[in-house]
């Protein structure tokens, strides 16, 4: 008798490990799920992290930094201002659209706003946008310091 009672208390044991092994499983799998549905972005903040994302990259790197104090006409006649989009450019994923100004930083005259033909085919768009100021480039031995404020511009939207 003692036998079919020790048999009867290991197989209650047994599944009272499984019901707890079973609810720890399922409470680790909820957490992990609930984690993953907070990190879902708006797409309002998915473009503001990917407008920062490239800015920072603009302003973190020397040679874009020098590109953006040394253009004088935001075109992409002028090669200082083509490297700065080619690095935008390459950023962007194609399903999104974009348009970069780099402007005097304080110039009355131009409020670095976009052209009429990028605003008017955006019209009826959301456009994010979000700028950097670059305001100078300390050089090193073989660059020279440069002081020359610009701001750099960047418009988003989805094509």
């Amino acid at each position: 008798m003692v036998n079919s009672l020790g048999r009867n208390k290991s197989g209650w044991v047994r599944i009272l490990e499984a019901t707890i092994a079973v609810m720890i499983v399922s409470g680790v799998m909820i957490a992990v799920y609930s984690q993953q549905t907070k990190k879902v972005q708006s797409s309002s903040e998915y473009f503001y992290d990917l407008q920062r994302q490239i800015l920072t990259g603009i302003s973190s790197r020397g040679d874009l930094r020098l590109n953006v104090l040394n253009t004088v006409v935001d075109n992409v006649n002028d090669s200082n201002f083509s490297v700065v989009n080619d690095f935008v450019k390459s950023e962007i994923p194609l399903t999104l659209g974009y348009f970069l100004r780099i402007c005097e930083l304080g110039n009355n005259e131009d409020f670095c706003k976009m052209n009429t033909q990028t605003y008017i085919a955006t019209k009826d768009k959301n456009v994010y946008v979000a700028d950097i100021v670059i305001s100078s480039d300390l050089g090193n031995d073989t660059i020279e310091k440069v002081y020359n404020p610009k701001k750099v511009r960047l418009f988003v939207w989805r094509k």
